[in-house]
């Protein structure tokens, strides 16, 4: 039976069918999807790989790269993820996503 289940999985899969613990297509996800962290501060490059890691488990990278939130916005952002399922997201790693994002986000000029 899990055998079965297993072949049934697969099939739907590889004929198209969506990944449920991945976010839907949009727009921002066809963009660029690295930072160039290296001329940083160095609390900021240790947050990198964080969001980076945590960030692509749902999405591509370059979804949060190519939005232009503010530091509102990223907050509010933060806290829908945490609370989404199998985001491996605990409240230390959000703290430190939302301020690499926030930095991010002030050097690309919002407010």
């Amino acid at each position: 039976m899990i055998r079965s289940l297993g072949v049934v999985l697969a099939a739907a899969l590889a004929m198209g069918a969506k990944d449920p613990s991945k976010a839907e297509w949009d727009p921002r996800d066809d963009g660029p999807d690295k930072i160039d962290v290296s001329s940083w501060p160095p609390a900021m490059q240790k947050r990198y790989p964080i969001f980076s890691a945590k960030c692509s488990k749902c999405h591509p990278v370059a979804r949060p790269v190519n939005s232009r939130f503010d530091a509102t916005e990223w907050k509010r952002y933060m806290k829908k993820m945490i609370r989404r399922p199998n985001s491996g997201i605990n409240e230390e790693q959000a703290a430190d996503i939302y301020e690499f994002l926030k930095y991010f986000s002030a050097k690309q000029g919002a407010k």
